[in-house]
């Protein structure tokens, strides 16, 4: 996630990573937040997938290999979490994932 953001994100534009645990659900919320392009809609679901990527849209280039986000989903989900994404496009793009604590 981070390394797709620093990717994503203009120069100079700062790259945020946030943590917070929350005792009444006994996760911790992890995020990574850029200033990039922004993802559309409707690839919230789609970048996911395996192949699952969103189109450049200066060079109608598609970057990666597209199994980046999957394999974060994968590993989030075999430790009983959740991820997901918030997106403005030409604003920011968030992914957000929980993690269960243990002993919580």
């Amino acid at each position: 996630l981070l390394s797709n953001a620093l990717k994503h994100s203009p120069a100079g534009q700062p790259v945020v990573v946030a943590a917070e645990w929350r005792p009444e659900s006994g996760d911790c919320l992890l995020s990574v937040t850029d200033r990039g392009q922004g993802i559309p809609p409707e690839y919230h679901e789609r970048i996911f997938e395996k192949f699952g990527q969103v189109e450049a849209k200066q060079s109608r280039q598609r970057v990666g290999s597209g199994l980046g986000l999957t394999f974060c989903r994968m590993a989030v989900e075999a430790h009983g979490g959740r991820i997901w994404v918030e997106s403005v496009v030409g604003e920011y793009t968030r992914f957000l994932f929980t993690l269960p604590v243990a002993g919580s």
